[in-house]
């Protein structure tokens, strides 16, 4: 019997749960060659939500290229494969292949080739770019590029950036202006500018002042709504002869903070303790042990990214742990941890900026949370003597 929990991977449109309406809108603007921002905490399944869309957008004729950007070094690095991409799912004519490419990335210079024996493509820039600012523009002819090809061969065709904060950071502080600059005089490519950097990519789109504001449609990603992932939660382990407690399916999302990768995880566990016996009824206790046994696995990981914090940092983290994430600057709080105001303003920016937390802004009011809350769950445990 199969475990129906997945994690750790890309999950294919038939096995997200309920993220029909971001799926919905990534094919939309790969059909209709618009804009798309997608804004979405890491272990929330964007990644997912992307990989969805290309399969049903590919499935009706579209050609998708998809990447994720944090994998390159540099944007010409970035630039390069896109280019061999490119040349591989939109040219096709082998004898051709040259000619078309350089004419529509004649700015690039570019050279391409094939290898019959291995059947792949390889293309490579006839320009240098070894200056930061260099970078961008070299991008945005690579994207103009693509464009007038996307317009020759009359197909949809979607370019999807994963971690799209990362071609801001590899290009500089003007790379904001020349990418709008560029990008929005596009219709023929649907662009999916996707991301885990909430605050940066919420104030890249929602400032007038900015470049991106207004250059494409946003779509933010929250936790799974509780009523469908209970029902998904509850079927599959009925579905394998086990007897799930309402109360223990709404432990498993309280203790992954309804984050859900963790509930994945947290349920995959639980139904592993369940395997081999038929009947079994899954218990809070059986919750409870399953998130433990989690911990302690990756207690090697948990340790290693504590010990290298900070001591104002720690006591910042177990500052969060024990008050919710919230009300962390107040005079109790600053005084209990002993940490001045400023310096657990300074340590908390510093948590966020290394992806420990982020902020979730709910209703008016800030709140600090874990991205994974396992890892609150460690911290609560190792500090609770102190």
């Amino acid at each position: 019997m199969k475990n129906p929990f997945q994690f750790g991977r890309e999950l294919g449109a038939s096995e997200i749960v309920d993220r029909a309406e971001e799926v919905a809108a990534v094919v939309e603007t790969i059909k209709s060659g618009s804009k798309l921002f997608l804004i979405g905490p890491r272990r929330y399944g964007k990644t997912s939500i992307l990989r969805a869309a290309a399969e049903r957008s590919e499935a009706t004729g579209a050609v998708v290229l998809s990447y994720n950007v944090e994998a390159y070094p540099t944007l010409d690095s970035l630039a390069r494969v896109i280019l061999t991409d490119a040349t591989a799912r939109l040219v096709g004519n082998v004898e051709k292949a040259g000619e078309r490419i350089r004419r529509f990335f004649s700015a690039l210079r570019p050279e391409v080739s094939y290898s019959m024996t291995e059947g792949t493509w390889s293309a490579s820039l006839g320009v240098e770019a070894d200056e930061q600012d260099t970078q961008v523009p070299l991008l945005i002819e690579l994207l103009d590029g693509l464009e007038r090809l996307a317009a020759d061969v009359k197909t949809p065709v979607g370019l999807i950036l994963d971690e799209f904060q990362k071609v801001i950071e590899l290009g500089g502080k003007e790379a904001e202006g020349q990418l709008r600059a560029g990008v929005q005089r596009h219709k023929k490519v649907g662009y999916v500018f996707a991301g885990s950097k909430t605050r940066m990519l919420t104030d890249m789109t929602s400032d007038p002042a900015r470049p991106f504001y207004r250059l494409g449609s946003r779509r933010f990603i929250g936790a799974v709504p509780r009523a469908d992932f209970t029902e998904f939660i509850t079927k599959s382990f009925t579905d394998s002869r086990f007897k799930p407690k309402p109360e223990a399916v709404t432990l498993i999302l309280d203790l992954a903070e309804d984050v859900p990768y963790n509930v994945q995880l947290l349920a995959h566990t639980c139904w592993e303790e369940l395997r081999g016996v038929q009947g079994s009824t899954l218990t809070e206790e059986i919750v409870r042990e399953g998130r433990a046994r989690i911990v302690n696995q990756d207690d090697p990981f948990y340790t290693q990214i504590w010990n290298a914090l900070t001591p104002t940092q720690q006591r910042a983290l177990i500052a969060v742990v024990r008050e919710g994430g919230t009300n962390l600057l107040s005079k109790g709080s600053t005084k209990l941890y002993r940490l001045p105001p400023s310096t657990m303003q300074r340590a908390l920016e510093a948590l966020v900026a290394r992806d420990i937390l982020r902020e979730e802004e709910t209703q008016g009011s800030v709140r600090l949370r874990f991205e994974d809350p396992f890892l609150a769950a460690w911290i609560h445990t190792v500090t609770a003597k102190n």
